[in-house]
């Protein structure tokens, strides 16, 4: 009688239960997907809002600046220096068509 020998056994042969749910996403993984999503985005919403804060503080003080430069100025006798125009909107000061450097003792 012909004797059947099995063939080895290699690590592939191990039966597991990886791999069964690949073809779908558990409904708490989405719901914690979500909530991470939402928790970045509220970060993000305090950031904008601390970051125009300080933006609209930056741009009061500018203004402060050249009325207090002004109001020296006039008092001094200095002739008047051209005013820089009020910041952007997004932050960055309009730029001067032309830029001098005036020096005065």
């Amino acid at each position: 009688m012909p004797v059947h020998m099995m063939p080895a056994r290699g690590i592939g042969d191990l039966r597991t239960l990886a791999g069964r749910s690949d073809g779908k996403v558990a409904s708490y993984k989405t719901y914690l997907q979500v909530s991470f999503l939402e928790l970045e985005r509220a970060r993000h919403e305090l950031e904008i809002a601390k970051v125009q804060r300080r933006l609209e503080f930056m741009v009061a003080r500018c203004l402060e600046i050249d009325a207090e430069k002004t109001k020296l100025l006039d008092g001094s006798g200095v002739p008047p220096q051209p005013k820089h125009s009020e910041p952007s909107p997004i932050g960055r000061p309009n730029k001067p068509a032309k830029r001098e450097f005036r020096f005065a003792y």
